[in-house]
C-alpha cells in the first residue's frame, strides 16, 4: 500500500508539532504554578506594556476581545491584573499587572527559559539565530495571510 506521507515532514507539520510539545509543557508549568495557560501570554505583554487597552492585549495575543475580556475577568478576580478607566476617555479601561501578577510572571518566565534551552539544544548561536529568522518570516507569512482573509483569532 502506497503511503500518502512525505518521507521528510514539511515545515508547517513540524512547527505543528513542536509547537503542541511547548504548549503542552506551558500548560502543565501553568498548572504547576497554579493559574491557567491562557494567562502567560497576557501576563508576558503587561510586563513589557503596562497600562495598555483591552484591544492592545487581544491583538498582541492574536485573540478576539471577548476572549481577552472574559480572560481579564478571571485575572482581575485572583489579583494578578487590574483595571482603571482612562482619564482622557472614560470609554476605554486600562489593564495593569499587580505585584502578584509580576511574580507568578517572573516564576513562569524562568519555565520558559528552561524550554527554550531544551529547544536549542544542541544548535549553535547561528543555527538559533537562523531558526529564528526563518520561523519569525514564516509567522509573518501567515499573518500576513490570515489579515487578507478577514483577520485572525484564537
Amino acid at each position: 500500500m502506497l503511503s500518502t506521507q512525505p518521507r521528510s515532514p514539511k515545515p508547517g507539520l513540524l512547527i505543528n508539532e513542536i509547537a503542541k510539545l511547548f504548549h503542552d509543557r506551558m500548560r502543565k508549568t501553568s498548572e504547576d504554578l497554579g493559574f491557567q495557560n491562557g494567562y502567560r501570554q497576557i501576563l508576558r505583554f503587561l510586563v513589557h506594556e503596562d497600562g495598555v487597552t483591552q484591544i492592545d492585549i487581544a491583538r498582541d495575543a492574536h485573540f478576539t476581545a471577548p476572549t481577552i475580556s472574559v480572560t481579564l475577568k478571571k485575572m482581575e478576580k485572583e489579583g494578578l491584573i487590574h483595571r482603571r478607566t482612562d482619564k482622557n476617555d472614560t470609554r476605554c479601561s486600562r489593564v495593569f499587572i499587580t505585584e502578584k501578577g509580576r511574580e507568578l510572571e517572573r516564576k513562569l518566565f524562568e519555565k520558559i527559559m528552561d524550554c527554550e534551552e531544551v529547544l536549542a539544544k544542541g544548535l549553535s548561536a547561528e543555527e538559533e539565530e537562523t531558526l529564528c529568522r526563518l520561523l519569525t518570516k514564516a509567522r509573518d507569512n501567515m499573518l500576513s495571510a490570515m489579515e487578507g482573509e478577514g483577520g485572525t483569532d484564537e
